[in-house]
């Protein structure tokens, strides 16, 4: 993002929402969604297997979050107000916990970056293409039964004789009513067959009324579409729930039409069970690395659990994972019940099963549900009650006044004939209460044979034509892609005041918002979402005082050495005073205005300036004396460089670096002093591969030492300024650490290489050039060819062609203080 000077208000919205943006930034070249892989930073901290309080556990997460965000975008200890009022900026416990809420009302997800843009466009014209086709391929099927439909009532009422006087054999009665035999044997057990009445012989008689149980709370219901707010992660539930009446294509040419929806559903569509990882791609950790989630997984509103004793309505398999107070590291002895595999049947009806979650009463959660291999998958409802409701989604069947078989048999052909007649002209589900023919529709369309045969030429030939469109579509879609944590977003959640910090002690609900001292700000609830789009928006307005100076800050701070607020992460009454208070209001007034939020103008204004060119010496004593800390900045001052590039300058000047951008990590090198559980089977080459520092594998039980020597930050949190030590270790470690001395000898060996027949004194140029950007002094060269002589004696002598001797005087000067200092 530096690189490509992505400006730095859509660099801050794309860390805060860049899961929501309309239009995010692809990488060059490419569609993959760059903006996505910024709020992965929300992820970057602790994460604990079965702790003991989980909701405890949950608010250290919170806080960490709140805490980096406060400092990097606001330059605010926010954190500070977890348990009371900050005592000494205007930032409330309220603010506090307002600003959590936005972390809370988003969860954890690995998104599949690299194909998410290309999946959407495809799955939006897959849908365009189905929307197309249905009701043509509707009219085709309704047209191929429709004699068969006439017959209806004549065939109901053979069969149910020929079952009252035990002919059944097909070779008897013949194929065709065999299979109405078949039917009405099914229907007598099913109730929820539309024949189930004429079955058992109750023609006339009324259904008893059907609810859920008292008390039970709705959670999520995708039966009607609309009612839910949807979360789905990828492509794989289609854009919504399917509504009763929906038409679902396509098996083959024969079946065009292969269901009618009798109800409303969220349906997994098996055309996405082609979507897979890339090789290599670490999964997600723990038990849910079971199931292969990403791209792939619905999620309910996230609500405070009562009983906790939750029933999901489904129909097919799904591996749920529950996240109770966001908590993700399952594994360990505890929190295991919180993933569960669930069978639903797959046949006509859906069932309920139930997940026993009381001992998490009182706590918030959501419910996601994944894929279970490549079954089939339809949820319906999640409901909360202390009994597994009763509650079917299939509507009643038709209201007959007929008290006889005969009149039953006509009343129900007739109701078919409407029901064929509504999926021919696309009303099936309209108006609601005649709902129900959506189940009878759904019926005909499942049972050809029962009708006379398959669909007829006309219905073929469309049917081939949108196969062969799908199968277009498909060799389109991205299938593979690796994946990235991201933060998915979910429901809006507002935390409550927690009195003194503790979570078993919530207070008031705070809405989520900006703290209230900033002019900017504005509450920010909508129920279906975070707002963490609306907080970008109020973050980026010009009128947000802190935004743009903390951002030009941290830039001076990096090309200075020294904020113009030294502390860069604290602007408060505890930071320290800007020693040029009024520069730091034009540099962001001309960030905003003149440079459009532009980080590489910014850098490129503050490193024209004589400022910048000053020199680290001055031969005015007065103005050490007057400025003996140098914070009116009448010098630059003397800099150390930070422990990675101290690191990269050395594989640099060896000729080892390799300068390629992005790739795998490279995992860290493993000495003997690096030890702890976990410890890696195998360790990263001691160069690190020649890539750059960037790109090293980072674990926190296993941190690079020479890194840690020279003040590298231990990643648990953010660091806007890093501590710069000056002590013993760092010597010890440019003389003794085996990287130096290995790079030392390739740094002698490039040397020889590039310098064949070369002079010493030449050669000893060389060297200058290449690690000071300097050539020596006269003293200096000559210390250097005395020390070469020296160090052949002590290898026996020589002409000077070997490394050894070379690669000696190179480690002496990589351990310089020039090396690794900016003068």
């Amino acid at each position: 993002a530096f690189n490509a000077d992505v400006p730095y208000d859509q660099f801050l919205s794309e860390h805060l929402a860049g899961d929501l943006l309309e239009a995010p930034r692809p990488r060059p070249g490419t569609d993959a969604n760059e903006s996505v892989l910024a709020t992965g930073w929300a992820f970057l901290g602790e994460e604990n297997h079965s702790p003991v309080d989980i909701r405890g556990d949950e608010c250290e997460r919170i806080d960490n979050k709140v805490d980096v965000f406060g400092k990097t975008f606001l330059g605010l200890t926010v954190s500070c107000a977890r348990c009371h009022d900050h005592k000494f900026d205007p930032i409330r416990a309220q603010d506090y916990y307002a600003l959590s809420g936005f972390m809370l009302s988003s969860s954890f997800r690995q998104v599949r970056f690299e194909a998410m843009e290309n999946n959407r466009l495809k799955g939006a014209e897959l849908a365009a293409l189905r929307v197309g086709f249905a009701p043509k391929l509707a009219k085709a099927v309704v047209a191929a039964r429709r004699e068969g439909i006439g017959q209806i009532a004549s065939n109901l009422l053979a069969s149910r004789g020929a079952l009252e006087a035990g002919r059944t054999n097909a070779a008897t009665i013949g194929a065709p009513l065999a299979a109405w035999v078949e039917q009405l044997r099914a229907a007598e057990k099913d109730p929820v067959h539309p024949l189930h009445r004429f079955a058992i012989g109750r023609f006339a008689e009324p259904d008893s009324p059907v609810s859920l149980p008292e008390p039970a709370r709705v959670i999520a219901d995708y039966t009607r579409p609309g009612e839910t707010p949807w979360k789905a992660d990828g492509e794989a539930f289609g854009p919504g729930p399917l509504a009763a009446g929906d038409i679902i294509l396509i098996s083959n040419a024969t079946n065009s039409v292969v269901r009618v929806m009798a109800y409303g559903a969220a349906r997994r569509d098996p055309f996405w069970n082609r979507i897979r990882s890339a090789p290599g791609n670490e999964n997600d950790s723990g038990r849910l690395a079971a199931t292969a989630r990403s791209g792939r997984m619905l999620r309910t509103p996230t609500v405070t659990l009562g009983s906790g004793k939750l029933h999901y309505l489904i129909r097919g398999k799904t591996q749920v994972y529950a996240a109770v107070d966001s908590y993700l590291m399952l594994e360990g002895p505890l929190h295991g019940v919180l993933t569960r595999g669930f069978d639903g049947g797959t046949g006509n009806a859906p069932r309920w099963v139930s997940h026993d979650l009381s001992a998490y009463a009182g706590h918030r959660a959501h419910v996601e549900f994944g894929p279970d291999g490549d079954n089939e998958l339809e949820i319906l409802m999640v409901v909360e009650s202390d009994d597994t409701p009763k509650w079917t989604p299939l509507a009643e069947p038709f209201e007959s006044v007929a008290r006889s078989a005969d009149g039953y048999a006509r009343e129900f052909q007739t109701e078919v004939g409407a029901a064929c007649d509504a999926l021919a002209a696309g009303t099936l589900a309209a108006p609601a209460e005649m709902a129900w023919r959506a189940a009878i529709a759904d019926w005909v369309v499942r049972n050809p044979t029962l009708f006379g045969g398959g669909s007829d030429e006309a219905g073929r030939s469309l049917a081939v034509e949108c196969l062969a469109r799908e199968a277009r579509i498909a060799s389109e879609v991205r299938w593979e892609s690796r994946t990235a944590i991201s933060w998915f977003d979910g429901t809006g959640v507002d935390e409550n005041v927690l009195l003194r910090g503790k979570p078993s002690k919530p207070g008031d609900l705070s809405p989520r918002s900006l703290p209230v001292a900033f002019s900017s700000s504005r509450p920010i609830n909508p129920a279906a979402s975070s707002g963490r789009r609306e907080l970008a928006r109020q973050l980026v307005d010009p009128s947000n005082p802190l935004v743009a100076r903390a951002i030009v800050n941290r830039v001076w701070h990096h090309l200075f050495g020294r904020g113009i607020v030294a502390t860069v992460d604290n602007f408060g009454a505890l930071g320290e005073r800007p020693t040029h208070p009024e520069l730091l209001d034009h540099l962001a007034w001309q960030f905003i205005h003149e440079d459009g939020w532009s980080t590489k103008r910014l850098i490129r204004r503050l490193v024209l300036t004589r400022t910048f060119a000053m020199d680290s010496k001055t031969s005015d004593a007065r103005t050490e004396e007057a400025d003996p800390s140098n914070l009116l900045i009448h010098r630059m001052p003397v800099r150390r460089l930070e422990a990675e590039i101290i690191r990269d300058a050395l594989l640099s000047v060896s000729g080892r670096l390799d300068p390629t951008m992005g790739g795998a990590p490279e995992p860290v090198h493993l000495t003997e002093f690096i030890v702890g559980r976990g410890r890696p089977e195998k360790s990263g080459p001691l160069d690190g591969d020649g890539r750059r520092s960037l790109y090293g594998a980072l674990r926190r039980n296993f941190l690079s030492t020479l890194m840690q020597t020279f003040d590298a930050p231990v990643p648990f949190s953010t660091v806007g300024r890093r501590n710069v030590t000056n002590v013993p270790g760092q010597a010890l470690a440019l003389m003794n650490d085996p990287l130096f001395h290995e790079q030392a000898g390739v740094w002698a060996a490039r040397m020889l290489r590039e310098t064949e027949g070369a002079r010493d004194e030449d050669r000893v140029r060389w060297l200058f050039e290449s690690a000071y950007g300097r050539v020596p002094l006269a003293v200096e060269s000559e210390t250097c060819l005395e020390t070469l002589g020296e160090l052949r004696e002590l290898e026996g002598g020589g002409d000077g062609k070997g490394a050894g001797a070379w690669g000696e005087l190179c480690h002496a000067l990589l351990n310089a203080n020039e090396f690794i200092y900016v003068k």
